[in-house]
This record gives C-alpha cells, structure tokens and sequence, in this order.
C-alpha cells in the first residue's frame, strides 16, 4: 500500500511538471517533439513489412505488377514519413531554443515573486543553485521532462508497432519436428522470449537506477567543480570589468590553476563512478543481444517447421529485433522519469516555498499634502538564520517634510532600519505604524508604494537611459528629463548619442554607453525622484561622486527632497548639516538624536565621529582642496 501511495506521488509530481512547462508556453514544442519523436519509429517499421511482403512475392508468385505496386507504396510512404519527420522537426527547431529561457523565467518569477527575505537567504539561492547546476549538467528537473518528450513517443510507438507485426507470425503454428527446431516452434520458444523480455525489463530498470544514481552522485561531487570552471573559464575571463585586476595583479595563473583543478576533480569524480557505468552498459547491451539471438533461432525454426514463409522469416526476425531495442528505450526511459522524480520534489519544494509576509488590505492615503507619520515602536530585528540583534529597541518618529540623516558606523543597523521602514523585513519584535496604523495592515504593494530608495548597491538595467529612469517601457520624457536635471545628470544626457533612447551599458547595444560611478549614482537618484513618492530615502548617495558633485547634491538636498520626507544615510557627516535631525545608531541601537550644532557639542558618538572627519573638511563642509 505504502508503495502504491508513493508510485502515485511520483506519477502526480511528473504530471504537474509537464502541466508546468504547458502553462510555460511550451505546450506546443512538447507536442511537436513528442510527434516528430512517433514519427521516427514509424519508417523501420513500413520498411520491414514491405520488406516481408516483396520477399515474399518473389519467393512466391513473383507478378510484376504486384512487385512494382508493393515497391512504389514503400517509396511514397517513406517520401510521406521523411516530409512529415522534417516538417516537425522544422516547427520544433524553430521553438526548441526557447525552452531552456522557458524553464529559467519559472525560477525567475518565482523569485520575483518571493518575500525579500527569503530572496536574501543565502539557504534559497544555495538550493536553486544546486538545481541550476544538476539541470546544466545532466538535465535533471523540469529540463528532463521537456526532452524526454523527444524519446518516449519513439520506443513506445516502436514497441506496439514492431510487437503488432511479429504477434501473428509467431502466433502461427508449426507442424510437429524433432529436436531442438520443434521445441522453438512450438510455444516454449514464445515463452523463452517472452521470459527474456521480462528479465530485460527488471535488468533494465536496474541499470537505469543504478546509472541514475551514479549520475546524481557524480553530478553532486562535481558541483562546485562545474561551478568552479564555469566562473574562471566565463565570468573571469569574459568579463571586462574583471579584466583589468586580472592583468594588473596577474591573476591569470592562480585561475588557470583553478581551471585544471576543478578538470581533475571532474575526471577524478567520471573515474570512481566508471565501475557502475561499466556494468550499467554490459546489462544494457547484454540482453539486447540474447533476444534478438532467441528471437532468430524462434524464426528459424518457425520457418523450418513451414509456420512462415521467407520473406516473414526477415520480417518476424526484424519485428524482434525493433522490439528489444525499443523496450530497452522505453524502460530506460521510464526508469529515467523516476530516477528525476527527487529532483522534481527538490524544485516543487522551491517553487511551492510560500509567502510569509501578510500583504494587508488597507488602501493607503493618496494625499496631496504627503501628510504622513511614521513611527518605530521599541523595534527589534534579527536576520533569519541569526541570533544577533540588527536592531535593538529602537523608538523613532519620521516627521512631515523632514530631513533626517543617518549615521553611524558599518553594521551599526542604518541600512537594516531602511530595510523595515519599507517593509522589505517585518520586525521581530516591536511594530512600526503609519498614521497611528500598523504598517503591517496596508495593502502590501500600495505601502511599498510610498518610497523611493536609493540603495548602496543600487541596479541600473541595460536598457534606454529614459526607461531606466522610469523603471517602465513607457513613461513622461519631460517628467524623466526634469529628474534628470534634479539629479545633476542634465548635461550628460545631452551628450549621449540618442538622448533618453541611449542604452545604458553595451549588453543590449554596441553603441550603448558606460556611465561612470558617478553617473550611475545620480541616475539612481533620477529614478528615486521621478517615482515622486512621499518618501524619500537616499542610502548612501554620494558615495561614487567626486567631492564637487557631492557638495552640490547636499547643497541642493532640500530642493531636490521637495515636500517629502527625506531619509540620507551617509558615512560622510558634512551630509548631516543640511539635515533637521541626525539619528546616530551605535551596535544596532539608536544612541542619539538631535541637530548637528546639538549634537556636535555634545559628548558622545557624533561628537567622535565628526571630530574623526572635520579635519579633511573646509567650512562648507567639501574635501579641503577640493573647491
């Protein structure tokens, strides 16, 4: 019972895999390869029957008119099966270059789609990465199902075809003989064959489990190999941005060392599994041979006893022989299908990974005014997986139109608390509320709605500079030019070729350009403020400009934050000037909080840090030297 239960959750996971790949779009690549795979086993078949048939009119009557009828229907239906093969095969090449992009978009949405947190654990993205690398290597999971479409319509066509023309031939009786002949003629030698047939079946799927095991293991030992030679030998080198440590620093060796190290390991790992491949390949041609042997003493004895006439003897012994080669195909391929089912269960348990975060059901306020109120109440965090604290009881209220600075050293928690206030984490302890109501209520998308964020480790894609900026195909060109003004990247952008339609980086476009740190860093900006949410949140914006530049975006911080309420978390202190309040978190606490002539005078954390920085600044608060 228990086995029974356990075939049918394997059956169901196949199912909902190929279900899968159909909602994918690949419904119709699944059906061309399936029928160009039936097709395939079709002409070795219409060849061995007309084969029988000619063999046997000329071992008979011999009438030209029937030889020529008999040999021009062979020929139409191999022009017919050879047009109709190439036809599918052309439809299927014409699809079959989308199906690995089809599977990588399920992973994909998926993790478009997953809670933040769980896009940040490093246990998610080490579990699709290992399904990745068992797909790339040997075609594990969903990439399986879509080939082995390409087989099964084969071998099982094969097998009921070639079974249907051998049945009445070996079906025929034989008149009584002596000897070894007659006990081939009579139903022992069916039963010989047939009981081949059924210890090939258990021998084969034997050998594909032992091979589909072997292969899993070996694909596993070879993971991080793999993983190894498809960084050095691709990333590595191809990646320009690389290229130049890679030169200046002559790390050319240490990779190339890497190379043939994961080689070794990979031929290390083939050399232990080469024991189990051997004996899968001597059980997998073995009993080929030992049916297709008994099946031709069977005939030979079947036409020596009068059961069949010549031209059925080559029919009878070929039936038999397109027979075992195509069982042997469909057990190995049903053997396959189960030996995937584990990876398919590893892929559902990734793919049915739920969403955590309740999204909520209040609308937010769509208010002209931006009058909104942000509170943390005693809030504390932990990262998943981790028992320190990244936040500890913080208590802090984010005003109407004001400009709050940051501070604090790396891990002090700024960035961590930029994280909750957008509700990328909920807080492990404590709650944060928007106008009296716990974040936590909102409709999730319409929450998230309210910010706009400029990271530290900002993405740009490589698309046009005035999508990119609007993070849409469509979008205002005034609105993203005036934000590009805002940004202080107005004259770069009247230098690009194209203008608003330039592509940003050359992965798109040959004639694309590559922005400067800097520039990048004011075209984030752009995007935050083109957003035009109530709150804006700079984390770390001027980390890539050059100290002119940066003096110019805080001189203009007000103007550019508008009527929002403005976030800057910076490491550079001069920032905090123009700023109505400055919050110093120390160790995942908020220690102070205050103005900078305040807090300045003050002896504590701020008053350290400004005294570490001021001497490498002048009165306005730019690198001394520098303007």
């Amino acid at each position: 019972m228990k086995k029974w239960s356990q075939f049918k959750e394997d059956v169901g996971l196949t199912i909902r895999g190929y279900r899968l790949l159909i909602r994918q779009g690949m419904g119709p690549l699944l059906a061309y390869r399936g029928a160009a795979s039936a097709v395939k086993a079709v002409p070795p078949l219409v060849n061995l029957y007309f084969s029988g048939l000619l063999l046997n009119e000329l071992a008979g009557p011999r009438e030209p008119q029937r030889l020529i009828w008999l040999a021009a229907l062979a020929a139409v239906s191999n022009l017919l099966l050879t047009l109709l093969g190439s036809l599918l095969q052309r439809r299927m090449d014409a699809r079959n270059a989308m199906s690995y992009h089809s599977i990588s978009m399920v992973y994909t949405k998926k993790l478009l789609s997953m809670d933040y947190e769980d896009v940040e654990d490093t246990r998610v993205h080490e579990h699709l990465e290992q399904m990745r690398e068992l797909q790339n290597w040997q075609g594990w999971g969903l990439g399986k199902l879509c080939f082995a479409i390409e087989e099964y319509p084969q071998s099982l066509v094969g097998v009921m075809g070639s079974a249907a023309l051998a049945f009445g031939l070996f079906a025929a009786p034989a008149q009584k003989a002596e000897g070894l002949a007659g006990v081939l003629a009579s139903p022992w030698g069916a039963l010989l064959l047939a009981g081949l047939m059924g210890a090939s079946c258990l021998v084969f799927k034997k050998c594909a489990q032992l091979l589909g095991s072997t292969l899993e293991d070996f694909s596993k030992s070879a993971t991080l190999a793999n993983r190894l030679f498809t960084y050095f030998r691709g990333t590595l080198a191809g990646d320009h941005k690389q290229g130049k440590d890679v030169r200046l620093y002559g790390e050319a060796p240490m990779a190339r060392h890497a190379v043939e190290e994961s080689d070794r390991e990979i031929v290390h790992s083939l050399w232990r599994a080469e024991k189990n491949f051997l004996a899968v390949t001597g059980g997998q041609t073995a009993f080929p041979y030992l049916i297709s042997c008994a099946a031709y003493l069977v005939v030979a004895a079947k036409a020596w006893c009068g059961a069949i006439e010549l031209g059925s003897v080559v029919l009878c012994a070929g039936a038999v022989s397109q027979f075992a080669a195509n069982f042997q195909k469909l057990v190995d391929g049903f053997s396959a299908l189960a030996a995937n089912v584990p990876h398919l269960r590893s892929t559902f348990q990734f793919l049915d990974m739920p969403n955590r975060k309740y999204q909520g059901t209040l609308p937010t306020e769509k208010r002209e005014d931006n009058d909104y109120l942000i509170e943390f109440h005693d809030v504390s965090f932990q990262y998943p997986g981790t028992t320190d604290w990244a936040i500890r009881h913080l208590n802090l209220t984010l005003k109407i139109g004001e400009r709050l600075a940051v501070v604090g050293r790396n891990g002090s928690g700024k960035t961590t608390m930029t994280k909750l206030l957008c509700r990328l984490y909920d807080p492990t302890e404590g709650y944060i509320t928007l106008n009296g109501i716990d974040i936590k209520k909102y409709n999730y998308q319409e929450y998230m709605a309210l910010f706009s964020v400029v990271f530290q480790d900002f993405h740009l894609f490589s698309f046009p500079l005035g999508q990119a900026v609007a993070a849409s195909m469509k979008y205002d060109r005034a609105a993203v030019e005036e934000a590009l003004v805002q940004a202080g990247l107005e004259e770069r952008r009247q230098s690009m070729p194209q203008g608003l339609d330039t592509y940003l980086n050359k992965d798109f476009d040959k004639s694309g350009v590559e922005l400067s740190g800097g520039e990048a860093q004011k075209t984030a900006i752009a995007r935050a403020l083109y957003k035009s949410a109530p709150f804006l949140v700079l984390d770390e914006p001027t980390a890539a400009l050059d100290p002119i530049a940066e003096y110019e975006v805080y001189r203009r911080f007000g103007e550019i934050a508008g009527q929002k309420t403005a976030v800057c978390i910076s490491h550079r202190l001069s920032s905090c000037r123009f700023c109505d309040r400055i919050a110093v978190f120390e160790k995942g606490r908020l220690v102070q909080l205050g103005s900078h002539d305040r807090l300045v005078e003050e002896d504590g954390a701020y008053q350290r840090l400004w005294r570490a920085q001021a001497k490498y600044y002048d009165e306005k608060g730019a690198l001394q030297g520098a303007i």
